[in-house]
């Protein structure tokens, strides 16, 4: 068939169920971005028009805050349930509190109508909080699902499609969000519409992994614990305690090191990116025309990853494998830097940011997340829990403090960044190489 033969172009063998598999979890991902990319520019949104752009450093640290409990009670669910169930639990939960936040958002003295400002307003603060902790838990939710599911070698084909569904949504609906806002005198109607159709394609992912675990893996071990032993051979654990995930990630060396990989590449990105914010300023004085800079680089980073994401992803893995993947990124990264330090502009700079953003999205991030295949339950969901929502930020405060010390010397931002850069090659060569014998040896990293 002619869409087979599309499919092996871009991907790999994909066919029959694994092709299918492959599909529904891209589409997953498809309809997560999907609703991500508009409740991410209007939680702040919100929040300025009705709190006040003076408390959104509060606002950045109470959800920070709020990761704790939130973590506590996934935790306590992954322990409850399987790990479909668990998606529609966090599914369920969002969606009610979602329609419920609808609901306020057109109340005419709580809602988007009363345009008073004020750190009072309530709906703001909650709303900021509610995206910000759906968003951080689904993604780690949704890709530990993935990898639970997945063998390595079928993760080198398939996740390269499932990052292209990721990449088109963020790309349809950065579009859509765009034209639902375009006329601001519509803003009190727009807003809750752009929600609620954000929080319905909550729903979507629910019904698609319920769809491929009722359909098309039923019965049938998709993933590659039920096929090796443990390393050293012990029995695994069905229930771990909250902070055994922490646990693990500070005993466990190769746990530690998918923390690093992840931490220097947070933290590179947000130096750079605080370069690209005062390159910016300086090149343009017109609101209106920063705003359509930085419109039009989204739109870029979006439209390089999904290209990338259609090309280079399955084929990189495929043709190199996952150790090379890791290591490539923070090298080319590393290149567009020196170039930057050579040349500082705002072009080289958003050469580099666009190298660091979208390459993250299309070829670091489907890499990362293969390492966490060949672990126990408790690693993929509970210790990747831990790094992805305080790790992320831990290494963006890190890199905002070199910003807030530092940020105005590109030389010493160079240092910095070059320095940390050559710890992540090496640590990304020490847990390729880790990821590769486990494999070879059909082993289970617990």
């Amino acid at each position: 068939m002619k869409i087979l033969k599309v499919v092996k172009f871009f991907w790999g063998d994909l066919q029959g169920n694994e092709l299918l598999k492959f599909v529904l979890l891209s589409l997953g991902f498809f309809f997560l971005i999907g609703a991500f990319w508009p409740l991410k520019t209007l939680k702040e949104s919100i929040f300025i028009n009705i709190v006040g752009p003076l408390y959104l450093p509060y606002a950045k640290l109470i959800s920070l805050a709020l990761l704790f409990p939130v973590v506590l009670f996934y935790s306590k669910l992954v322990d409850m349930l399987e790990k479909e169930k668990l998606i529609y639990a966090v599914v369920s939960i969002y969606v009610v509190l979602g329609f419920i936040l609808v609901y306020f958002l057109c109340d005419p003295v709580i809602g988007l109508t009363n345009t008073t400002v004020s750190p009072s307003r309530l709906i703001g603060w909650i709303y900021y909080l509610f995206v910000e902790s759906f968003i951080t838990l689904m993604i780690s939710l949704y890709w530990s699902f993935i990898n639970d599911v997945t063998t390595p070698e079928s993760a080198k084909k398939g996740y390269g499609l499932i990052v292209f569904g990721t990449q088109l949504g963020g790309v349809l609906f950065i579009l859509l969000g765009t034209y639902l806002s375009n006329d601001p005198t519509t803003y009190a109607r727009s807003v809750p519409i752009i929600t609620a159709i954000s929080v319905s394609m909550f729903l979507m992912i629910a019904i698609i992994v319920y769809i491929l675990k009722h359909f098309v893996i039923k019965d049938k071990p998709q993933g590659y614990e039920e096929t090796v032993k443990i390393v050293g051979g012990e029995e695994l654990k069905e229930k771990v305690s909250f902070h055994e995930g922490l646990k693990i990630l500070l005993t466990r060396p190769y746990v530690a090191g998918i923390f690093a990989i992840i931490f220097f590449q947070e933290f590179i990105t947000t130096v750079i990116g605080f370069q690209l914010s005062l390159m910016v300023k300086a090149s343009y004085i017109d609101p209106g025309s920063v705003n359509k800079f930085l419109f039009n680089y989204a739109l870029a980073v979006q439209v390089i990853a999904c290209t990338f994401a259609l090309f280079g992803t399955s084929y990189f893995q495929r043709k190199y494998g996952i150790p090379f993947c890791l290591i490539v990124y923070p090298i080319l990264i590393g290149t567009a830097l020196i170039a930057y330090l050579l040349h500082p502009s705002l072009h080289t700079v958003a050469y580099l940011m666009l190298i660091g953003k979208s390459l993250n999205y299309a070829f670091n991030q489907p890499a990362k997340e293969s390492l966490y295949i060949p672990t126990i339950r408790s690693i993929k969901y509970k210790s990747k829990a831990w790094i992805d929502m305080f790790g992320r930020r831990f290494a963006k405060a890190s890199g905002s403090m070199v910003n807030g010390l530092v940020g105005g010397y590109i030389s010493c931002v160079g240092f910095f960044a070059l320095s940390c850069i050559g710890f992540w090659v090496f640590i990304a060569g020490l847990v390729g190489k880790k990821f590769t014998n486990v494999i070879d040896n059909k082993q289970l990293i617990d």
